[in-house]
């Protein structure tokens, strides 16, 4: 199973996990947490213009998750935002990934937290 939607992409998962429903349920949740808050704070950061290895650090942080649940560009919009930060340049190119990673984040929220409701599996 690669991708659940054009727009999400949960083959590691499943390659891992295979369908066990608690692995799904709880990865899931992890990665919603994770990215609610952590793609905000990455968005204060940018939009404060604060110092490039702020960006580069929560951008770093943020690949990892990003790695695990692909949501359409945004891992390779973390690469890059997380590259340009390291070379401390183009922060006009850094806001227009956040936008592209914040959107797409958003349009696939409904449909993780679905995903996270279908493996729930009650004790």
């Amino acid at each position: 199973m690669q991708g659940i939607s054009p727009l999400i992409d949960m083959t590691y998962i499943h390659d891992i996990a295979g369908t066990d429903p608690v692995y799904i349920y709880e990865i899931t949740g992890i990665f919603i947490d994770t990215m609610s808050v952590g793609i905000p704070k990455l968005g204060k950061l940018i939009e404060d213009e604060s110092e490039f290895d702020k960006i580069h650090a929560q951008a770093h942080y943020l690949k990892s998750s990003a790695g695990i649940i692909k949501l359409r560009d945004n891992y390779e919009s973390l690469i890059k935002i997380d590259k340009l930060a390291q070379q401390n340049e183009n922060r006009e190119e850094i806001k227009n990934l956040f936008n592209l990673l914040w959107a797409n984040f958003q349009e696939a929220l409904p449909e993780l937290l679905a995903v996270r409701e279908k493996n729930k599996v009650f004790f």
